[in-house]
């Protein structure tokens, strides 16, 4: 299946200088943007291929020259009889019928899939039966972080925070402020970091040494000076919150999803039509025919 729905770029990539160079011969439509020969390129057909394909197909002197180097490129094949080719026909056949094929699943199977089952209590469901295969490739913390312009502020509001503040309230107390500049640079809240997502180095090494809900002294960075606090400490092989791991249970459940209408709709097909599939087997034809 997924090798269907990728058939379709690359089935589209590949006919995109086709198309481009069949953009139309002069057929008295009337002004054009470009012309090599007797093909013209026109505005009508800048449109039609930004809506097909969007940002490809948006108009630009880049977009028009490539048009002209796929004409040019393509009248010179006619002329040396490349599209009469037998080999040439075979692969534009085999194109064409990956690209009907593509468009006919898009309309009938894909286009139709509906997502509404996939709501919060089916994503929990699913993932509570299957956790096991969502377990953790590398290590993963949940932290909240504040990124301080200098020392003093960062040291205030840590003091605040340990007194008994809420790191919430603690922070919106210090932006309320409205000093300019604001002593707070950026912040995050329980969001989920692996080694590769929290820099600098330093910071992922910190929040990895800290204790559940311990909360950092401040540490120097090129940046300015970080308060981090660890919600959460997972190692690889473990089991993460659904929380971590929503929108790939998600993706999971629309693949199967998409799956089990390709398959339905493949199984209809096969109703509908007779198949006869020769197999040979140690020198002898046995005939497999469905109807």
């Amino acid at each position: 299946m997924q090798r269907l729905r990728d058939g379709w770029w690359v089935g589209l990539a590949a006919a995109l200088g086709l198309f481009l160079a069949a953009c139309g011969r002069d057929s008295g439509r009337g002004g054009y943007v470009a012309r090599v020969n007797s093909a013209v390129l026109t505005d009508a057909d800048i449109a039609h291929m930004r809506d097909s394909l969007g940002e490809m197909g948006a108009a630009s002197r880049d977009y028009v020259n490539e048009w002209v180097v796929n004409e040019l490129l393509y009248q010179e094949a006619e002329r040396r009889g490349v599209t009469d080719e037998p080999a040439f026909r075979e692969q534009l056949d085999a194109m064409r019928k990956r690209l009907a094929v593509a468009a006919l699943l898009q309309e009938s199977v894909y286009g139709k899939v509906d997502s509404s089952a996939i709501n919060a209590d089916s994503v929990t469901a699913v993932f509570s039966r299957t956790a096991s295969a969502f377990a953790l490739r590398e290590d993963v913390t949940q932290a909240s972080s504040v990124l301080f312009r200098d020392r003093d502020a960062a040291n205030a509001f840590r003091t605040r925070v340990l007194r008994g503040g809420a790191w919430d309230a603690a922070l919106a107390e210090i932006l309320s402020h409205r000093t300019q500049p604001s002593p707070v640079l950026r912040s995050a809240d329980h969001q989920f970091y692996t080694r590769a997502t929290l820099y600098p180095e330093e910071l992922w090494k910190l929040a990895r040494s800290l204790a559940r809900e311990e909360i950092s002294f401040p540490l120097r960075t090129e940046e300015g000076y970080y308060v981090l606090r660890t919600h959460l400490t997972l190692r690889q092989g473990e089991i993460p919150p659904l929380a971590y791991v929503r929108a790939e249970v998600r993706e999971r459940m629309l693949m199967d999803l998409r799956r089990d209408r390709y398959e339905a709709f493949l199984g209809t097909l096969r109703k509908r039509h007779t198949i006869d599939i020769r197999e040979s087997q140690a020198g002898t034809d046995s005939a497999v025919t469905k109807e």
